[in-house]
């Protein structure tokens, strides 16, 4: 706008279309890949979906096994996840479905409502779970809370990962190893569970599931070796199916799949009961975080080696109508998979049209081996899970943050150890909780550097830290950094009280490289400056940004200090500084901090150098 006149506010229309439009963006995804696509991109598209789907299948029936519920609604899952989000993502990489960890909660609190329900039922509550996750993710991008997943560090991830790991491996030893195992107390979860589960098991281990379960181990870690495109984990439950059937095992002498629906998912309303939402909300809550971390990282991830952008909020608005579908048709929650994506990636997807395909083609592989998947092995399933789990464990980052930084350490440790011992829901959060501890603790420090005369530096002033020292009446002059918000007032607080006992005639403030004050520091800056003038002396802020004025003065401290006593940055370096120098001169004849005996040329030549 000319004339340097304000800009107006936006209208209620204008901001009622932005807040909306994370929801345009999605909506209107499909016509841009239309209208971008290109003649040339068909095949390689169709090559990646065939070689995801070949990996989903059995992927997706392993998850349902996490989850515990049956192999289809691991299918069915990838099928309806990877049509309706390949349809809205924004990304071209992105392949979305079921995940280990998506399973793995989602089965943890199916188990809060439904542990003794019929299968029918847990479909149905876990269908709601991943309904409620998908409004909730969509709330969140209308409320454009998509960058909030930044802050989010990778230390909680990995330590969430790795615990999910575990849990998902432990689990399916019984299966491995042809026991069965009961329930156990209700105040045991995760891994303590599972290890007093296996101490209480009375049977002991069938040879026949962990000979299907080490055959179907060994393909798929031989095709892993021989080369990446070879569907390994197709082969292998393949493997162990053809050994069930070679031995002519029956159900009875070991746990195998069984019969598969040969139809398509259907669609299901989800649970009418509004105290099922009211119990489901913190782990729905929990899901709808994890899968958008999860679905962000994964997509940046990829974006950011092929040069592409990833909008966040766009992406929330794709996975919580991607869940809202997969709950109505009989699904689980999903997300973006690292495994599936990357696979994507390498296969050269080149639009998000090969994810939408890639459910096409698992549907299709679906409806063609469904008659044979009632022989294969569980323990064959458990093979791959174990490859998945273990796979899961990012042992390379955890081996920097060993050699390089404790505090991000103790995050990614203290996630990993609740995971493992506390309900998952909750444990995410822990991880979260961990991490804000962690940017307050760094975020609170302040250094304050006090800047002292010396004729013989090429600027003519020296920083050196803060003394306790009595100033013998003279300026101090002190350079501020850091965040100095809530967080800092207390240690601040300290430094400042230290700074009155020093009984310096003036104290001069620098705030430039500081990044922000808000109303807590404000108030520990005018109590100082409060205690200073009740013993007739006085203190000055320079190095002020125009913003950071703006609120000095809505919160009062401008009138309390006095505007003659609050001088903003300028462009010539420490002109602002040299200006409250001189200010500080006039109220009090005193000089700055420095050397002592210092004539009044070098005096002179020390305003002229800063």
């Amino acid at each position: 706008m000319s004339d340097g006149a304000p800009d107006k506010p936006p209208s209620a229309a204008q901001a009622a279309l932005a807040g909306i439009e994370p929801l345009t963006r999605a909506a209107t995804a499909p016509l841009r890949l239309a209208r971008g696509y290109r003649a040339g991109w068909w095949r390689a598209d169709i090559l990646a979906a065939v070689t995801v789907a070949l990996v989903a299948v059995p992927q997706s029936m392993a998850f349902a096994e996490v989850a515990g519920l049956p192999p289809q609604v691991g299918l069915y899952t990838m099928i309806v996840a990877a049509v309706v989000g390949g349809l809205l993502t924004s990304s071209r990489f992105l392949s979305i479905g079921p995940t280990n960890t998506m399973s793995i909660m989602a089965g943890s609190a199916v188990l809060l409502v439904a542990g003794d329900a019929s299968v029918e039922n847990k479909i149905a509550f876990i269908g709601g779970i991943a309904v409620l996750a998908g409004v909730i993710q969509l709330l969140f991008a209308l409320l454009r809370l998509g960058e909030l997943v930044r802050y989010v560090s990778h230390s909680v991830i990995v330590g969430f990962a790795a615990g999910a790991g575990v849990l998902i491996a432990a689990k399916q030893v019984p299966a491995f190893l042809g026991v069965e195992v009961g329930e156990v107390r209700e105040h045991l979860h995760g891994l303590p569970k599972t290890v007093v589960q296996l101490i209480e098991t009375t049977g002991g281990p069938d040879w026949r599931p962990i000979a299907a379960g080490a055959v179907s181990l060994a393909v798929a870690l031989i095709c892993r070796r021989v080369s990446k495109w070879l569907p390994a984990y197709l082969l292998a439950v393949v493997a162990g199916g053809v050994v069930v059937w070679l031995a002519g095992w029956t159900p009875d002498q070991l746990r195998q799949v069984g019969e598969l629906p040969s139809g398509l998912p259907a669609f299901q309303a989800p649970p009418s009961d509004l105290g099922f939402y009211r119990e489901m909300l913190v782990p729905a809550l929990a899901i709808a975080l994890v899968g958008m971390i999860e679905a962000y990282g994964i997509g940046k991830t990829l974006a950011g080696r092929a040069g592409d952008r990833l909008d966040a909020n766009q992406e929330f608005v794709a996975q919580g109508v991607t869940n809202i579908a997969v709950g109505v048709f009989r699904g689980m929650p999903a997300t973006g998979s690292f495994s599936r994506s990357a696979l994507n990636a390498d296969a050269g997807a080149n639009s998000s049209l090969a994810c939408l395909l890639s459910g096409v083609f698992t549907a299709a592989v679906f409806l063609l081996l469904a008659p044979a998947a009632r022989f294969i092995p569980m323990a064959s399933i458990a093979a791959i899970l174990f490859i998945i789990a273990y796979g899961l464990i990012d042992w390379r980052y955890v081996r920097r943050l060993i050699r390089s930084n404790n505090a991000d350490l103790a995050v990614c440790v203290g996630t990993f150890a609740a995971t493992l011992t506390i309900p998952l829901e909750i444990a995410v959060f822990v991880g979260v909780f961990l991490n804000i501890a962690l940017y307050l603790r760094r975020a609170k420090q302040v250094y304050l550097m006090e800047m002292v005369r010396d004729p013989d530096s090429s600027t003519g002033l020296i920083e050196r830290p803060l003394r306790a020292e009595d100033s013998d009446g003279s300026i101090v002059f002190v350079q501020l950094e850091g965040n100095l918000f809530f967080a800092s007032a207390d240690e601040l607080q300290e430094r400042l009280t230290q700074l009155y006992h020093r009984g310096a005639k003036a104290v001069i403030l620098r705030l430039k490289r500081t990044h922000m004050v808000d109303a807590t520091v404000m108030h520990v800056l005018e109590q100082f400056a409060e205690r200073m003038r009740d013993d007739g002396r006085h203190v000055l802020l320079c190095g002020v940004r125009p913003r950071m004025k703006q609120r000095m003065d809505e919160f009062g401290l401008t009138e309390f200090i006095g505007e003659d006593h609050i001088f903003l940055t300028r462009d010539d370096l420490f002109a602002s500084a040299k200006a409250a120098i001189s200010r500080a001169r006039e109220l009090t004849g005193a000089d700055i901090t420095g050397g002592r005996n210092v004539q009044e040329r070098e005096r002179r030549r020390w305003a002229y150098e800063i």
